[in-house]
């Protein structure tokens, strides 16, 4: 039914941008592929800002860089947001010591850095690196935003987090493994459709997606090698969020509690409203 009617949206609406190079940046990248992958983001950036982009996602670990180098990268992707007047938000893995940190970089138009969040959930391969424990809300275009790195959006606890923080959309930088694509990108949209917010999530190797709180898929695109893609997508942003908590799971565990009562009580009862003639050969 929900899904027939169209959305109460209070907010404004939003334009984003997703763009995706499944190429990423290391120490051992050569120099040439290197500038074109820096180059090409800054094509896709440029062209989505043209296009009306208010808000640009970047994917998951474009770059895993030592510290002496990240703070020129930042410094760069600083520059970008403040030329295209954009919010940009990406992905970067700092090698530090003992233990790196995987990161979501927020700039704002001005080229400022307005939030740095650290994934919280690891997956295997990067069982090296810090655990991050903070949330970060940031008020950008008109509406709350809530930052994550892809597999935060696999625990429905994180997602809930968030929509308790009553976030109107979620950026989510990812980098998925190809043959899971559908599945990570999925179950990501699931936490919009539980909390009711906006899931914008541009994956390396995968899908950039963008689903409203209802469930929807306003836009999709498969990622890909040098040059990459882009997707661009207007969303009216709803001010929905999580009130009530997890209220239907619980009416179901009341409901299944007293469904079991009445299932015991069902012999009995039954015997009560059968004519005598059968009660009298009953045993």
């Amino acid at each position: 039914m929900r899904l027939q009617t169209a959305p109460a949206v209070s907010g404004p609406a939003t334009t984003f941008g997703l763009a995706a190079i499944d190429e990423g940046i290391g120490e051992r990248t050569p120099v040439t592929t290197r500038a074109a992958i820096e180059a090409q983001y800054a094509r896709h950036v440029a062209t989505l800002a043209a296009q009306g982009a208010q808000v640009v996602v970047l994917p998951e670990k474009i770059a895993s860089l030592p510290p002496a180098e990240v703070a020129r990268f930042q410094q760069q992707l600083g520059q970008l947001a403040g030329r295209q007047h954009v919010w940009l938000a990406a992905g970067i893995v700092e090698e530090t010591r003992p233990a790196g940190r995987n990161l979501l970089w927020l700039f704002a138009p001005t080229g400022a850095l307005a939030a740095t969040y650290q994934k919280h959930y690891l997956a295997p391969p990067e069982q090296g690196l810090a655990v991050g424990q903070a949330y970060e809300v940031r008020h950008l275009a008109g509406a709350d935003y809530g930052l994550a790195i892809c597999k935060d959006m696999h625990f429905a606890a994180l997602g809930r987090t968030y929509g308790q923080r009553q976030v109107a959309a979620i950026l989510v930088p990812a980098w998925d493994f190809d043959v899971d694509r559908h599945l990570a990108a999925g179950m990501t949209a699931t936490r919009g459709v539980e909390n009711g917010y906006v899931v914008v999530r541009a994956a390396r190797a995968g899908l950039l997606t963008v689903s409203d709180a209802y469930g929807r898929l306003l836009g999709e695109q498969a990622s890909a090698p040098l040059p990459g893609r882009t997707l661009r997508v207007g969303v009216p942003l709803a001010t929905a969020y999580t009130q009530l908590g997890n209220w239907w799971g619980w009416l179901c565990v009341v409901g299944g509690a007293g469904l079991l009562v009445l299932g015991r009580r069902r012999t009995p009862l039954a015997l009560a409203f059968q004519p005598a003639a059968q009660l009298e050969k009953a045993p």
